[in-house]
């Protein structure tokens, strides 16, 4: 009897270690999704240390708004010493459709806080739009969530 149970156990063996020893290579969007997770969370880390010229490089030089979100940034980094900044990247949906801009809607919260206490909080759901052959940031859909409302919380 152990004989009988034995030889398809072995079989069953080599057929599992088989089938797990050979591994497939991402696929050309499982990288870009990657690349594109990668670049969101570049976007929040750069904006929540403050860092104008990093944020910057990671937005599209000929985007249509990049003069006007260079001036924003530019105050808001010059008025809050600190930022909170996070994108939910679990529920983030992204959409790349074979040719044109790749979206990823995702929402997102922070907090911005002056040296005398001024507390400012946001959040929502926006549409990050990238440029495909780079990833860069082309356009946001939805309110700028880099410019905080400006309605204070007191502490």
């Amino acid at each position: 009897m152990k004989r009988i149970l034995s030889f398809p156990a072995a079989v069953l063996l080599l057929f599992a270690l088989s089938s797990c020893s050979e591994k497939t290579p991402p696929q050309p969007e499982g990288l870009m999704g990657k690349k594109l997770l990668s670049t969101v969370r570049e976007l929040a880390h750069t904006y929540e240390k403050r860092d104008q010229g990093g944020f910057m490089g990671l937005v599209l030089p000929a985007a249509a708004n990049r003069a006007e979100w260079e001036r924003s940034i530019k105050v808001v980094f010059a008025k809050y010493d600190t930022i909170h900044f996070s994108f939910h990247n679990t529920k983030m949906l992204v959409v790349m459709p074979d040719r044109g801009s790749i979206r990823a809607s995702v929402n997102w919260d922070a907090e911005w806080s002056t040296a005398n206490g001024e507390l400012v909080k946001d959040g929502g759901r926006i549409t990050l739009v990238f440029d495909p052959k780079d990833l860069l940031l082309a356009d946001i859909e939805g309110k700028n969530p880099f410019v905080p409302a400006v309605t204070p919380v007191k502490q």
